[in-house]
């Protein structure tokens, strides 16, 4: 599933407040139940929910984000981000209906707001365990 939104931040490299086109990436696996993992329009409607409060702000100063997000509002802290937020809402919502549903990744591509696509980070659920 792709997302996108629009939002600026500020970073050490550059501090003023610049806009950029920020594209997410969403992929889920699982075993497939009634013919299909989940249903996708439910799925997308509650993703775009999570993104909401990222839209045109400032995410430096965003109380939806994680301060290590408001800090450096980068791929990476985002991606990490949205993924926790994305699983905690499989989990709540839509394990129940498919309990093979599993959050595979996230990628955050930072953008201009023409389009042109700087990078992008991918964060992937750990295939290590934790270790007790």
């Amino acid at each position: 599933m792709k997302f996108k939104f629009i939002a600026s931040h500020s970073l050490t490299v550059r501090e003023e407040p610049h806009p950029h086109l920020w594209r997410v990436d969403v992929s889920i696996s699982g075993e497939p139940q009634n013919g299909m993992i989940v249903n996708l329009q439910q799925i997308r409607s509650a993703f775009d929910a999570i993104l909401l409060p990222l839209h045109n702000t400032f995410l430096n100063e965003n109380a939806a984000l994680p301060a290590v997000a408001q800090a450096a509002p980068t791929c990476e802290t985002l991606s990490d981000y949205l993924f926790s937020a994305f699983d905690a809402c499989l989990q709540a919502e839509f394990l129940p209906h498919n309990p093979t549903l599993q959050l595979a990744s996230v990628e955050v591509a930072i953008c201009e707001p023409d389009g042109f696509e700087w990078g992008s980070v991918r964060r992937t659920r750990s295939l290590i365990a934790p270790q007790a």
